[in-house]
């Protein structure tokens, strides 16, 4: 059995830097240009995907021979049905809460959607064909 730990920890620092992204973005769409939050958290994603895929392809669940194209649509799937959960989950808070408590209602809805992004990726996404492949380091 692999040590779940260490990719774990990987993937709490990509998705972080990841995070980190998307939120940046957040922040600057909605205080700079003045977009809506509702409109803002879509193009953040964008750019939140690109440092999570070459973040988890590269370190969370690195693997022999893994084709880097099958892995991207897998990934832009499961990010894709992650930001949906995200984007309702996030509007639903918005809703509850209040405008003024995006950065928190981000924060908590990102908490949940990364659970089932996990385990996604390292059952599908980044899965390869011979699960004996996979390196966990």
């Amino acid at each position: 059995m692999k040590i779940f730990p260490i990719q774990g920890l990987w993937f709490c620092i990509t998705g972080s830097a990841a995070a980190a992204t998307h939120f940046i973005c957040l922040v600057a769409l909605v205080h700079y240009i003045n977009l809506a939050p509702q409109l803002a958290n879509p193009i953040a994603f964008v750019f939140a995907f690109l440092i999570s895929f070459f973040g988890h392809f590269r370190f969370t669940f690195r693997q022999i021979d893994q084709n880097l194209l099958a892995t991207l649509w897998r990934w832009l799937f499961t990010s894709i049905l992650g930001f949906i959960l995200n984007q309702l989950l996030f509007l639903l808070g918005l809703k509850l809460f209040g405008v003024d408590f995006y950065g928190v209602v981000w924060l908590v809805v990102t908490i949940v959607v990364t659970i089932l992004t996990f385990t996604l990726a390292k059952f599908w996404a980044f899965a390869s064909k011979d699960k004996n492949e996979t390196r966990d380091h």
